[in-house]
């Protein structure tokens, strides 16, 4: 299962948070961080084989210092959905 989590950083707390979102792109299931423009500050894509790792990965994304919101996407193949 493939999940997105869109996040928000206290602008105060730019730096220090962005450093902790490096440190999160090391996370073996973590296939990829960006920073965004736009409507949130940063997302994080992931890959896990259940929603209980995935709320796993969400939670330390959400505990880093300065994320002030989280929201979390999971997407499905088209072809597992529909054939």
């Amino acid at each position: 299962m493939i999940f997105i989590v869109f996040a928000d950083i206290e602008a105060a707390r730019e730096k220090e948070a962005y450093l902790s979102v490096a440190e999160i792109s090391k996370l073996p299931n973590v296939k990829g961080v960006y920073l965004t423009f736009g409507g949130h500050d940063f997302v994080v894509i992931h890959e896990a084989p259940d929603l209980a790792s995935a709320v796993q990965t969400a939670v330390k994304i959400r505990n880093i210092p300065g994320v002030t919101d989280t929201e979390t996407i999971i997407c499905m193949d088209i072809h597992e959905v529909f054939g």
